[in-house]
């Protein structure tokens, strides 16, 4: 009888009970008043952390890498640990004299898909990996996408998606670069529709001063598919000829090929990445000894046929027809005026830094009141996203009524994505958040806000947070969309970790969120659609059509 009246004293919670289990335990103890004590790891002068106090728990389980770590009290009372791979610690917060939380210190993994043996890790002097090398880093990262993303098989059922790993593996050489085993592996992320979650492409390893590559620049028309000459070496295929095939491969097949590799939740979007990265992808796939280029010239039906060598880039920049610029460092936002169309226009490139949109904002729209102009064109088809905080700071001055971008939002935290993303105040679990009811105010007139025309110009590349700006613009009757539907989905995944697979260090972006937009139906996931659909590139003059009319 006296061990199962033990058994229940340990298991319930032991309020009025602190002081027999201080006698009963010789585990460590810290007191406090407080709901949550900060944690300091490794020597860090501030906290890297807080510790939610939950005595309902038992144990409260505290996860860490650190090789060090303490806990302070209100009084700068603390109690340390010293920690090693593989150690658990027991101890005891006494909250508020008589609330008992059992809680322990714990490596943060034993796990060997997370931290790999070094010597495993070290790739031979030429930078290959063993084939053992490429089928662990294909493990590790399927691996951790199950443990950060909250719905890795959304999209792609898992039978699909394991059925291509195991042939990926399967069919791998002894040994590879980084390079191959990237072209083994992007399709594999790919096949989960995640816009936000990319293998990224090895650029530097393959782009190197030595490389001979194909001597010609493209644009793909993302509404029929056609790769157009942006600019050829010495000019022999001229700029605006339609390609028809490289080496017998027709377009549509080499496009086909290449969205294999990009990761998108809709086709138009990943079209668009291709496009972005033609260059790399075509490299990838099709790199030749010579390249036997099928065109046909513009407004022209005749076929032609031409022969290009593969050069240096160094070489092939000096014989373009024009003599490519550098890119110069362009600001993430800017306008200008046009007193004569009565028109403002603001080229919104990246969401970036709050506070300086808010200084932005306030400067623009004050320069726009003080030349009496009427509308205002926001040009975000270029823009891939950012800080979706930036763009509430612009929506103040624009926004009608009151406004919110994201409604819902569901969050997955496992202990892979505390490490990943350094939290330490949240325990693992599921949560989910409603914020459809809390509202930001808009400026009002007098403050400042824009009573006139707004205009908001789209493209199939608007994507994430850019995407959401989209939604909110019209879902609160900002003004007119002109352009093509967003990149950005109403109900998509989003907030990335990085993660760097162990042994070839590719590094991948993965989603640990999924986010509904204001008024967003789970069945049914499009982009904000414009209200006048035209082509990325008449989205502007349409635009200003619309404001001459006002």
């Amino acid at each position: 009888m006296k061990k199962l009246l033990l058994t229940i004293a340990i298991i319930l919670p032991l309020a009025g009970v602190a002081q027999q289990d201080e006698k009963r335990t010789a585990l460590p103890i810290i007191r406090t008043s407080e709901k949550a004590l900060p944690i300091f790891e490794d020597g860090a002068g501030k906290p890297t952390g807080w510790w939610i106090i939950n005595p309902k728990i038992r144990p409260d389980i505290y996860e860490t890498s650190a090789k060090k770590l303490f806990f302070m009290n209100e009084k700068r009372d603390t109690l340390s640990f010293n920690i090693e791979r593989g150690g658990v610690y027991d101890f005891i917060i006494l909250q508020n004299g008589c609330d008992t939380a059992y809680t322990r210190i714990k490596w943060i993994t034993d796990n060997p898909l997370e931290e790999p043996a070094e010597d495993f890790c070290r790739r031979s002097p030429s930078g290959m990996l063993s084939r053992k090398q490429a089928e662990f880093d294909i493990d590790a990262l399927v691996y951790t996408f199950s443990e950060v993303h909250p719905n890795m098989f959304y999209e792609c059922g898992q039978a699909e998606f394991m059925e291509a790993v195991n042939r990926v593996k399967n069919n791998l050489p002894d040994s590879l670069n980084r390079v191959q085993l990237y072209k083994e592996v992007a399709p594999l992320v790919a096949m989960l529709g995640d816009g936000h979650s990319n293998l990224g492409f090895p650029l530097n390893d393959l782009f190197t001063k030595e490389l001979l590559r194909l001597p010609l620049f493209v644009d793909i028309d993302l509404h029929n598919y056609n790769i157009t000459t942006k600019a050829c070496i010495d000019s022999i295929i001229p700029r605006g000829s339609q390609i028809l095939s490289i080496n017998g491969v027709d377009s549509r097949t080499m496009l086909e090929h290449m969205m294999q590799y990009v990761s998108g939740e809709r086709y138009f979007f990943r079209l668009a990445r291709v496009n972005e990265g033609f260059t790399a992808l075509f490299e990838l796939l099709y790199a030749a000894d010579s390249y036997k280029v099928e065109y046909r010239e513009s407004e022209s039906k005749k076929r032609k046929t031409a022969t290009l060598l593969p050069a240096k880039y160094e070489e092939i920049s000096k014989r373009l027809p024009y003599q490519k610029q550098q890119k110069q460092k362009t600001e993430d936002y800017s306008f200008t005026i046009d007193k004569k169309q009565n028109v403002a226009i603001m080229d919104f490139r990246r969401f970036n830094n709050p506070g300086k949109m808010r200084a932005f904002a306030d400067s623009m729209f004050t320069c726009m009141r003080h030349e009496g102009i009427g509308n205002l064109i926001i040009d975000i088809r270029k823009n891939g996203g950012g800080n979706s905080a930036v763009g509430d700071e612009l929506f103040r001055y624009i926004s009608p009524i009151p406004f919110k971008q994201m409604s819902k939002a569901f969050v997955r935290i496992t202990p892979t994505t505390r490490r990943l993303a350094k939290i330490k105040d949240r325990h693992p679990g599921l949560y989910h958040y409603d914020n459809s009811q809390d509202l930001t105010l808009p400026l009002t007139p007098e403050e400042g806000r824009f009573t006139g025309n707004v205009y908001l110009l789209t493209s199939h590349q608007t994507f994430s947070s850019a995407g959401s700006f989209a939604w909110a613009f019209k879902a609160f009757g900002m003004g007119t969309i002109v352009g093509e539907e967003t990149g950005g989905m109403n109900v998509c995944f989003g907030d990335i970790l990085p993660y760097r697979l162990p042994v070839s260090g590719l590094v991948c972006s993965i989603s640990y969120k999924r986010f509904w937009q204001y008024g967003a139906d789970e069945k049914n996931i499009h982009g904000a659609i414009p209200d006048y659909q035209v082509p990325q590139a008449m989205a502007m003059e349409k635009a200003l059509k619309l404001a001459r009319r006002k």
